[in-house]
């Protein structure tokens, strides 16, 4: 996509279900440490939470649950998350459109998730080396749809919202790009 001026000078991703199909590992850890607290997660209710933070999701769909009961399940589905990994699928055209440009792009990779999940994602598909800055969920204070985690990245990239792509399949993170001031591809589910 070239600007008017030719200028697009930084890439931003985001990793759940643009970069990486992670639905089904998301779902099976975040079940089974709702079972752990003694809750049921369905995959439907789970569908309706996708791109958003748990610290946000979890409380909507336990309505009186309180901040320890929502830090216990996740801490719970970050332990879990590692052995649901092979679940995942690498988004191929995405990753090698991100290979060939990061040579020549400041790149960043967004995400809601928190670093430790994160991190064993980025790691699992090879994508570690291919970004410039990384800003996880438990960097910011407000997550996707608030433009925070974007714009730290702009700011870590030291590029101008006017010069930046962001790569998002959800509307929360279309969203959240937007505000940033953002352009946006829409990447379709995988």
């Amino acid at each position: 996509m070239a600007r008017p001026d030719g200028s697009l000078r930084a890439l931003l991703f985001d990793l759940d279900g643009t970069l990486v199909d992670t639905r089904e590992a998301n779902y099976l850890a975040y079940r089974d440490a709702f079972a752990q607290s003694g809750h049921e997660l369905t995959p439907e209710r789970f569908a309706t939470t996708w791109g958003r933070d748990s610290r946000d999701f979890i409380p909507d769909l336990l309505p009186g649950i309180d901040p320890l009961g929502v830090d216990t399940i996740r801490a719970a589905k970050s332990r879990l998350y590692a052995d649901q990994l092979h679940r995942t699928t690498a988004n191929a055209a995405l990753v090698a459109f991100l290979r060939l440009v990061a040579p020549t792009h400041r790149t960043a990779l967004v995400s809601t998730a928190k670093s430790g999940n994160g991190r064993q994602i980025l790691d699992a598909h090879g994508l570690t080396p291919l970004f410039d800055v990384v800003v996880w969920g438990d960097d910011v204070t407000r997550s996707k749809p608030d433009p925070e985690g974007y714009l730290r990245a702009l700011h870590l990239l030291g590029v101008d919202a006017a010069a930046g792509l962001a790569f998002e399949d959800s509307e929360t993170g279309r969203l959240a790009a937007l505000a940033a001031g953002l352009t946006v591809l829409e990447v379709p589910h995988l």
